[in-house]
């Protein structure tokens, strides 16, 4: 029982547990390899494919970065490749409607693996045609810039608008350290910054727990705390890019994935906040931070939150201080307030009063709308980021 939490990363693929929640638990992935060098064993994981057809696409970005030389050792080793890369030279690749069209248009009737080369978007984007298809994926990722690699649901942008729809877990994850210490360092920041909205996602799903009797796992939460702690242990190693450091913190961004998908379980009010301002940026065409970049600031806005009003809770939830956040971030390089990050006053008063709306999942700020706070919140926090 729990047994889960005394393994590594790499071998919790295929897992199955009857944990102390009472709950029985499976890792539906196949394989897991975040390690270096790891170039030369990657037609070995596709064994099961070597006589099929397999589908492989990055962007322009990532296939100069890694994608090329996936897609030739591929080659040198008598696989049958179907390549397509996105045109991302003067453009970020954005996981719409013409995206999903352009990869159907690609694939090839009798594929039987997808491959994807990148982060974020491009997982999505193969998460999601995974799931439709039928047909396995592999993500290889290229950046510890967020923590979807293990995760069943792929946030898309359907008519200017973000939502979140079903998918599937990915085949296998692989990550050569030796290319992710390398990403740009908004990347790195922004890996830190969705490992840090776990801090409050934890307190948010103890308050509804304890006011809802909502499910809640320890094991888990016990999962994703390790996870968290492993990074800000680390947090020296990652600003100097040390492999080890790296290597932590993008099996960390896996780890905690890993953990939601055990416990079902979405985000909390950070994810909520940086969800709100991203659909604002989209709906007008603006360009925005990367996601777990605009979650680190919104954890800060959610730590205060809970400061702010935490004496009025009918419960004691503990939960970190906004001014460890900060120094976290500050740290590393990375922005802290929404300020800066380019989110208007405006737009930000918005999302504290209506943010809510947006998803069902009971966080801080519903349980603060339910009491008729959130109005005395926007004016504190407001006079906190933009005075």
């Amino acid at each position: 029982m729990d047994e889960i939490l005394n393994k590594s990363i790499n071998e919790m693929p295929g897992m199955s547990f009857n944990c102390s929640c009472g709950r029985s638990h499976s890792v539906d992935i196949n394989s897991i390899l975040i390690s270096t060098n790891v170039l030369q064993s990657i037609p070995s994981r596709l064994k099961n494919f070597k006589d099929k057809k397999v589908f492989l696409f990055s962007d322009s970005n990532t296939y100069k970065v890694y994608g090329s030389k996936v897609h030739e050792i591929l080659n040198n080793n008598n696989y049958t490749i179907k390549n397509f890369v996105f045109d991302t030279s003067n453009k970020n690749l954005i996981p719409d409607e013409k995206a999903l069209g352009r990869l159907i248009m690609e694939i090839e009737i009798d594929t039987s693996l997808i491959i994807a080369v990148g982060s974020g978007t491009l997982n999505d984007l193969a998460r999601i045609i995974s799931s439709r298809t039928k047909i396995p994926y592999i993500i290889i990722g290229t950046a510890p810039s967020m923590d979807g690699y293990a995760s069943v649901i792929s946030p898309l942008i359907i008519e200017g608008f973000k939502k979140t729809f079903p998918g599937v877990y990915a085949y296998s994850i692989i990550g050569d350290v030796d290319v992710i210490k390398q990403a740009p360092i908004t990347m790195i920041h922004a890996g830190f910054g969705d490992i840090l909205g776990k801090m409050t996602a934890l307190a948010d799903w103890k308050l509804s727990k304890e006011i809802n009797n909502e499910y809640y796992c320890p094991t888990c939460v016990t999962m994703v705390k390790n996870a968290i702690d492993r990074c800000v242990n680390n947090i020296d190693g990652i600003i100097k890019r040390d492999e080890t450091a790296i290597k932590y913190l993008m099996e960390g961004l896996v780890y905690s994935g890993i953990a939601m998908g055990l416990a079902k379980d979405s985000r909390g009010a950070e994810h909520i906040l940086a969800h709100y301002w991203e659909i604002d940026a989209i709906s007008k065409g603006k360009e925005h931070a990367l996601h777990g970049n605009a979650v680190g600031a919104a954890t800060v806005v959610v730590s205060l939150i809970y400061k702010i009003i935490g004496d009025r809770l009918p419960v004691k939830i503990d939960v970190v201080s906004p001014d460890e956040v900060i120094d976290l971030l500050k740290k590393v390089g990375a922005d802290y307030n929404p300020a800066s990050l380019g989110i208007s006053r405006e737009l930000f008063r918005k999302s504290i009063l209506e943010g809510w709306k947006i998803r069902p999942r009971y966080t801080i700020l519903r349980f603060a709308q339910q009491k008729n706070l959130l109005e005395e919140l926007a004016e504190k926090l407001d006079e906190y980021f933009y005075n």
